[in-house]
C-alpha cells in the first residue's frame, strides 16, 4: 500500500514517499482517518461563507477582543514584525484567557476555516488569507518566584519583556538576541541564545506549560502530566496545540564582558579562519557571532560599505573572560574594539534590527534562507566568501550565529523533541533589493549560498530559522525525531488543524 503525503499546504495533491509491504488492520484504518481528515482540513472554506450570525454569537462568547478588517487595531494585529501585511484574515481573536483561545479553535474546527497562531509575528506562517488569526499579544502577564528561580510567562510576551523582568530580579533565562521575538515560537521551536553554553537551550529550561489542544481542551503539560505532549512542545514546534503561557527555569544574570570588533572587508578570509579555530575552543560561557555585509547588519546598523562584525559576550568570572576574549580582541587589529563590562540586560539590547525595518518600508523587498554547518571547513569558508565578494545587491548579510558547544549539547537528541545537539553553526543569508515585487536576485544568491554549504550541514537546520525550504527543511529540522513527531501529531491533531506552522503533514 502507499504511504502518502500532502504537497504544500494548498492540499492540492500527493505524492508517493514510499511502499509498506505490510500493514495490520488497526493501521490501515489509522491510515485511512488520517487521510480523510487531511482531505477535510484541505476542503477548507472561507470565513465570508459562514453565517454572519453564527460569527456574532462566536464574537459574544470571547472575554478578550474580536476584530474584523474594518475595525480599530485590524492593521496592527495582523502586521508581519516589520510592519508589512502579508496576508489578511477575515476575523482577529486577541484571546484574555485560554478559554478564548479553546472557543476560537472549536470554531475554526467546526466551520473548517483556516487558523493561524501568532505572537511576535517573525515566523511567515503566523498569518493567513481569509480565515481566524489567534493573535496572542495580549497575554503578557508574568511573575517571577526568585526563590525557586521560576518565572511562569504568557505566551503573549516578546523575549524584550521576559529579558526586562527577569533582570530587575537579577535572574535569566535562555533568550535569543532579537527582543522582539515572540517567546512562544520560540520556545516551541528550541530556542537558542547567548546563555545557551551555559544552560541549554530554552526548551531545556521549560519546566511545565499550558496548552490549550485542537479539540479546544486546556491541559497542563510537564514531567508528570501529559508527559508524551510535554516532549513534542519542546522542539515540536507549533503542531500540537497552542501555547498560553509556560514556567522557565531561571539562572542568575551574569555581568558579562560583551561588545563588537569591526574589521575590513579586506580581512574577511583571515578574520573567518582565526574565527572558526576560536570557536572550537570556546569556553560555555562565552556566545559569538560573525557578520559581513553592509547596509541590513545587526551589529553594526551604520556600515555602509563591506564590513565584517564579531559580536561577542563571556560572563562567568570576569578575569577568565579576559583572559578567553584576548586572543580574538589581538590576533589583528580590529578597526574598532568596543567589548568592555556590561550587565546581561545590557548585552541583550546590543543588535539592532532597525535596518531591517527601514528597509522593509521604503520600497525594498527582502529574502532570507538559512542553513547550518556542522564543520566550517576551509571549504565552506570559502563558499562563503565567494558569495560575499559577489553579491548582487548592496544591502545583503551572510551571519554565522548559534555555535553549538556546551551545556546545549549535553542533551541526548530524544531526550526532547529539539533535536540539534550536534558541533556546527547557523549560517542565515539575507538581502534586499529596491521594488516591491518578488525579490528574484536575493532569492536567487541567498539559495545559492545555502544549496552550495548544503554538503557541509549534516543533514540538519535550526527549526526557528526555517523560511521556505518546505517539508524537506521540516525534516531536517526535526531530524531524528520525526518519527515520534509524526505518531504524536495524529494523536494530538489527527485533523492537522495547526497546520500554518513548520507542519509535521506526512502520515508517517
Amino acid at each position: 500500500m502507499k504511504r502518502l503525503t500532502r504537497r504544500g499546504e494548498d492540499g492540492k495533491g500527493f505524492h508517493q514517499v514510499g511502499m509498506s509491504l505490510r500493514i495490520n488492520r488497526r493501521q490501515f484504518l489509522t491510515r485511512s482517518a488520517l487521510a480523510l481528515s487531511t482531505a477535510a482540513v484541505a476542503r477548507h472554506r472561507t470565513l465570508a461563507e459562514i453565517d454572519p450570525v453564527a460569527i456574532r454569537k462566536f464574537a459574544a462568547q470571547i472575554k478578550g477582543r474580536t476584530i474584523l478588517p474594518r475595525d480599530a487595531g485590524y492593521e496592527s494585529s495582523i502586521q508581519f514584525w516589520d510592519g508589512r501585511v502579508l496576508k489578511r484574515p477575515r476575523l482577529v481573536v486577541r484571546p484574555a484567557n485560554s478559554a478564548d483561545v479553546s472557543s476560537a479553535i472549536k470554531f475554526a474546527r467546526e466551520h473548517r476555516i483556516p487558523l493561524a497562531i501568532r505572537c511576535g509575528a517573525h515566523t511567515r506562517n503566523s498569518n493567513c488569507d481569509d480565515g481566524l488569526l489567534i493573535n496572542l499579544s495580549d497575554l503578557k502577564s508574568i511573575s517571577i518566584d526568585k526563590s525557586r528561580r521560576v518565572a511562569r510567562v504568557d505566551a503573549g510576551l516578546l523575549v524584550g519583556d521576559v529579558d526586562k523582568a527577569t533582570a530587575a530580579h537579577g535572574l535569566a533565562t535562555v533568550l535569543g538576541e532579537c527582543p522582539s521575538v515572540g517567546i512562544s515560537g520560540l520556545a516551541l521551536g528550541g530556542g537558542l541564545g547567548r546563555l545557551s553554553g551555559q544552560y541549554g537551550a530554552l526548551c531545556d529550561n521549560l519546566i511545565s506549560a499550558e496548552i490549550v489542544t485542537s479539540e479546544g481542551r486546556v491541559v497542563n503539560v510537564n514531567r508528570n502530566e501529559n508527559p508524551d505532549l510535554f516532549w513534542a512542545i519542546r522542539g515540536g514546534g507549533g503542531n500540537f496545540g497552542v501555547a498560553t503561557n509556560f514556567e522557565f527555569q531561571l539562572h542568575p544574570a551574569p555581568r558579562m564582558l560583551a561588545g563588537m570588533l569591526r574589521f575590513p572587508m579586506s580581512q574577511a578570509k583571515t578574520v573567518l579562519r582565526f574565527f572558526r579555530d576560536y570557536m572550537q575552543t570556546a569556553p560555555p560561557e562565552l556566545d559569538a557571532l560573525i557578520e559581513i555585509g553592509r547596509s541590513i547588519l545587526q551589529y553594526a546598523a551604520d556600515a555602509q560599505a563591506p564590513t565584517v562584525v564579531i559580536s561577542v559576550s563571556c560572563g562567568g568570572d570576569l578575569k577568565a573572560a579576559e583572559r578567553a576574549l584576548r586572543p580574538l580582541r589581538t590576533f589583528v587589529k580590529p578597526a574598532n574594539d568596543s567589548i568592555r563590562v556590561m550587565s546581561y540586560l545590557e548585552a541583550q539590547g546590543l543588535g539592532s534590527v532597525a535596518p531591517l525595518i527601514r528597509h522593509s518600508r521604503s520600497g525594498f523587498t527582502g529574502y532570507n534562507r538559512s542553513g547550518f554547518v556542522s564543520n566550517l571547513t576551509d571549504g565552506a569558508l570559502d563558499v562563503i566568501l565567494a558569495h560575499a565578494s559577489h553579491p548582487p545587491l548592496s544591502a545583503w548579510s551572510i551571519a554565522l550565529d548559534h555555535f553549538m558547544h556546551g551545556a546545549v549539547l549535553e542533551v541526548p537528541e530524544s531526550d526532547l523533541a529539539f533535536s540539534l545537539r550536534r558541533s556546527g553553526c547557523c549560517v542565515r543569508a539575507t538581502a534586499f533589493q529596491p521594488g516591491t515585487g518578488s525579490p528574484e536576485k536575493a532569492m536567487t544568491w541567498a539559495r545559492a549560498l545555502q544549496s552550495d554549504l548544503q554538503p557541509m550541514s549534516g543533514g540538519r537546520l535550526y527549526l526557528n530559522y526555517l523560511t521556505d525550504q518546505g517539508d524537506e527543511g521540516v525534516r531536517a529540522a526535526y531530524g531524528s525525531n520525526y518519527a515520534e513527531l509524526a505518531r504524536l501529531k495524529r494523536k494530538y491533531d489527527p485533523e492537522n488543524v495547526f497546520r500554518l506552522n513548520q507542519n509535521i503533514n506526512e502520515e508517517g
